[in-house]
């Protein structure tokens, strides 16, 4: 960056790139958990979002700070999107296995 770029000017280019990759980051996650959940395979919302982030760096895009910052938020959104992937396909551990157990208080018995 310059040296005589205003610091207003360097916070602003720094807030909205963070945002910006953020906000391009949570609609890739949620492409990547709607497109796995249509084929009815949630467990595969994770790996289509490194798929998706690492054609981004085939691409020659990773020279890019936006681009890099975007890979960063979709490598830990892709680790959430494992977690509530393998809860949805039902192997999760915090899932209540138990017979005559409903997620439901009060639920049929």
């Amino acid at each position: 960056m310059e040296a005589n770029m205003p610091m207003l000017k360097i916070l602003v280019i720094s807030i909205g790139l963070t945002l910006g990759s953020f906000l391009v980051a949570v609609s890739l996650s949620c492409l990547a958990w709607w497109v796995a959940t249509s084929v009815h395979h949630p467990r595969w919302g994770a790996p289509l979002l490194l798929i998706i982030v690492g054609g981004a760096w085939l691409a020659a895009l990773g020279h890019s700070e936006f681009v890099k910052m975007v890979t960063i938020f979709a490598v830990v959104g892709s680790g959430l999107l494992y977690f509530v992937g393998r809860e949805e396909q039902g192997g999760g551990p915090s899932r209540d296995t138990k017979p005559g157990r409903f997620a439901i208080p009060g639920g049929r018995r």
